[in-house]
């Protein structure tokens, strides 16, 4: 596969590999069957005293999310402190909340230090990442304490931040080594579902309980020059957008109270077309910088063509899987992945690892792309030089994309999907098929209705121009907002909520 670029982001001299990573594996003690929590999540203090066709009212609201979700269910994981097969009355005060930190958390960078061999006293940088929990001491702390980190580590925490920052975070850890050579980071991204448990009855807050499970990473960065020899890939672009100046893209994922005062993820609506706009410019920006030299000709020869009005030639519409082998998406929900598949046009091959994720962990956040990239690692094949997309997106909103690049052949074992080694999944295996025919969509469920028709990828003729970057034709992508279709719960819930996409 021939590519046009072969430099690094251009942000810095200092190439940047990825050592190895590490995904958690919750005990099987944690593990959520669908029916028996349902069962004893009645009995919860929540709906103590509401008339039992109000409750039924939530189950079959919960009920239908879940069964639309893509998740598994005899599968997935949560907390002790909130998950109904063990406790009687959910807590997720402070104390829970650190439990599940320092075991998601303690228990992905342990895994990473064992196969590693790398000693805390190594680490220069340390950066955590959890959106809504925010620990006095902080989470980097809280890996300093238990792990014995140098007093000297660069440690930073990450809050807010939303799902993308597991992705958009390699930017950030990127500057950081640049600034600081012959370095060693560690990145931490997890969230802690614990905090993110909503305790009320709004449906526009419940969806996050419904799709939301525990999870996270570690993952060991460098830009040593003797570690090109043993690093798994090298990064080549790292690409992030921020569209918060929309008040819609802003406002359309938030965490605060509810009417009643309860705590929780609010989704609105607008979430759809807001995080298509994001993931849109992420993909126009990379998509010059990854195209093979054969695609950026047939992309000049296309606008020439149209330009002059003597042909009459569709939008030239790139094949990402001509420039790259291996995609990890964010698995926020089963619509925003089909709606990705379609619209950048992948074989179901492709998307196969991020509905992996999604049917055996749920949306853990901001590590689903890492237990994409740790299931292609065990049940796939990942040869040198082969090229990996990672594309996040989340709260603000924001947008971000990784390009990877293999440096020796890859296969590791990681403990979180040892239970697929010898038979990976294929569409049959999943709870719903990837090809299956669309869920009917109605104004109440949130749509977007604009550019309906219009595919991920495909160049815009109002925008698109023949620009020179670094003496390469560039193009631009468009249209992603459009493939992210909005999923709701239909029948009587005249203001549903988007029950598909949790970012």
């Amino acid at each position: 596969m021939a590519h046009p670029v072969a430099s690094l982001d251009g942000r810095g001299k200092q190439p940047v590999y990825l050592l190895d990573f590490s995904v958690y594996k919750p005990p099987e003690e944690l593990r959520l069957i669908r029916d028996d929590a349902e069962a004893k999540a009645r009995q919860w203090p929540a709906y103590r005293g509401l008339p039992v066709e109000k409750v039924d009212e939530i189950k079959r609201f919960m009920f239908k999310v879940v069964q639309q979700s893509g998740l598994s269910q005899t599968g997935t994981y949560l907390p002790a402190g909130i998950n109904p097969m063990i406790t009687t009355a959910p807590k997720h005060d402070v104390e829970a909340c650190m439990e599940e930190a320092e075991m998601v958390m303690g228990g992905a960078v342990q895994e990473l230090l064992d196969r590693t061999g790398v000693q805390p006293a190594q680490v220069d940088i340390l950066v955590t990442n959890c959106s809504i929990f925010s620990a006095t001491p902080s989470l980097a702390s809280m890996l300093i304490n238990k792990f014995k980190f140098r007093t000297d580590v660069q440690a930073y925490h990450l809050g807010g931040m939303g799902c993308s920052n597991g992705v958009i975070s390699i930017g950030l850890i990127r500057d950081l080594l640049q600034a600081r050579p012959n370095s060693l980071a560690l990145f931490v991204p997890a969230e802690v579902t614990s905090a993110a448990y909503y305790p009320g009855l709004h449906k526009h807050y419940m969806v996050s309980n419904c799709i939301f499970r525990m999870g996270g990473a570690a993952v060991l960065l460098s830009n040593k020059q003797q570690h090109a020899r043993v690093a798994k890939y090298q990064l080549h672009y790292n690409v992030r957008v921020h569209t918060g100046q929309s008040d819609d893209a802003y406002r359309c994922v938030t965490w605060g109270p509810d009417p009643d005062g309860s705590n929780g993820v609010y989704l609105d609506k607008k979430i759809i077309a807001a995080a298509g706009a994001a993931l849109e410019t992420c993909l126009r920006r990379v998509a010059p910088k990854i195209l093979t030299w054969s695609q950026l000709l047939e992309a000049s020869v296309n606008y020439a063509g149209r330009a002059t009005g003597l042909v009459d030639w569709k939008a030239w519409k790139p094949s990402f899987t001509q420039c790259v082998e291996h995609f990890a998406i964010h698995a926020g929900g089963y619509a925003v992945l089909k709606g990705i598949q379609q619209g950048m046009d992948l074989p179901v091959d492709a998307v196969l690892p991020s509905f992996a994720a999604l049917r055996d962990y749920g949306n853990t956040s901001c590590s689903t792309t890492w237990y994409s990239m740790a299931y292609i690692e065990t049940c796939g094949k990942i040869t040198k030089g082969q090229t990996l997309m990672q594309v996040g997106v989340g709260g603000g909103m924001k947008g971000g994309i990784n390009i990877w690049r293999s440096l020796r052949n890859v296969h590791t074992m990681h403990p979180a999907w040892v239970h697929l080694a010898n038979a990976p999944i294929t569409e049959a295996d999943l709870p719903r098929s990837i090809q299956a025919a669309a869920i009917p969509v109605s104004s109440k469920t949130g749509c977007v209705a604009s550019k309906a028709e219009a595919p991920l990828g495909e160049v815009d003729d109002a925008k698109a121009s023949r620009r020179q970057a670094g003496g390469k034709a560039a193009v631009d992508v468009v249209g992603v907002s459009a493939a992210v279709p909005g999923v709701g719960v239909e029948g009587d819930d005249a203001n549903a909520p988007v029950a598909e996409f949790m970012l």
